[in-house]
């Protein structure tokens, strides 16, 4: 039951960071619009309102906690993350940002054995170079000069690792809804603060698309904590490469760009990374 366990995480990484593609491209499609503040504000608060139901519906205190302090700290460094790549995004191109991203399933393997004690298993390693590996084919991405953004990436790459153990830690005593909504109200209240007076009238059409790309990233975003109680963070750290085939199908449907034989290339070599990870599961302590 246990082996079926860790297996069922990943598939739940996988679907997880799957639907959160299409929240990231409704994302995309309006920020230039509202902007950044506006639209992660919104996106957070429709992604947090099933949350909250489900609260009420269950008569469970979101807030309850066995671990507040950490819950908060938790939610401070995820925010700082989700700036960071915001910084990241108006400073570089989106290629750079993406490839610099993805590193982030390397440092999760340090961060897992440091806080985690988690062993080193050489085919997550595997999973995560075979991943990496497709991103930048995919990507192609060239020699650049140093940026500010590309600096940012780098460091929400990181944070995004250590969140990623983080959660682990906390999903062992913590509720899923109790994880979220820390990290929920909180990304709420500093958009709110950062860019409230940047915020512009909203259409009515425009409005039920970003709460419905809401609703997509809370069904998202509670796939990826739950998956963390069923197995290790090292072990689920090459699933987010996954995200790349999703990406590639909104492009060509939403975006009309057109992929090439390197992005054919660099979907196989996610799939062989995803694959391995995925049949190595069972040999996870």
């Amino acid at each position: 039951m246990l082996i079926e366990k860790k297996k069922q995480g990943y598939l739940w990484v996988i679907c997880g960071v799957s639907v959160y593609s299409l929240s990231d491209a409704i994302m995309k499609y309006y920020s230039p619009i509202y902007g950044v503040h506006q639209v992660l504000f919104l996106r957070t608060l429709f992604r947090f309102i099933p949350f909250l139901i489900w609260a009420l519906i269950s008569q469970q205190n979101p807030w309850r906690s066995n671990k507040p302090l950490a819950n908060i700290a938790r939610s401070l460094i995820a925010t700082i993350g989700t700036f960071s790549y915001m910084i990241a995004y108006r400073n570089a191109t989106m290629t750079e940002v993406f490839v610099i991203a993805s590193t982030s399933a390397i440092f999760v393997i340090p961060f897992s054995m440091l806080f985690l004690r988690e062993k080193f298993c050489w085919y997550n390693l595997l999973a995560i170079l075979l991943g990496f590996s497709g991103i930048c084919v995919t990507m192609r991405p060239g020699y650049s000069a140093f940026q500010t953004g590309l600096l940012f990436a780098l460091i929400g790459a990181i944070i995004s690792a250590l969140n990623q153990v983080l959660i682990k830690r906390l999903a062992i005593t913590e509720k899923e809804i109790t994880i979220v909504s820390y990290h929920n109200l909180l990304l709420i209240c500093w958009t709110l603060l950062l860019g409230w007076n940047t915020f512009v009238p909203i259409s009515w059409h425009d409005l039920c698309a970003m709460s419905i790309g809401g609703l997509i990233a809370a069904f998202a975003q509670y796939s990826m904590t739950h998956a963390f109680k069923l197995s290790t963070s090292s072990g689920l750290a090459s699933a987010g490469y996954f995200m790349l085939i999703p990406n590639v199908i909104f492009d060509i449907f939403l975006f009309g760009k057109t992929p090439d034989i390197y992005t054919f290339v660099g979907l196989v070599l996610v799939l062989s990374g995803s694959i391995t990870a995925f049949h190595f599961q069972s040999k996870l302590r």
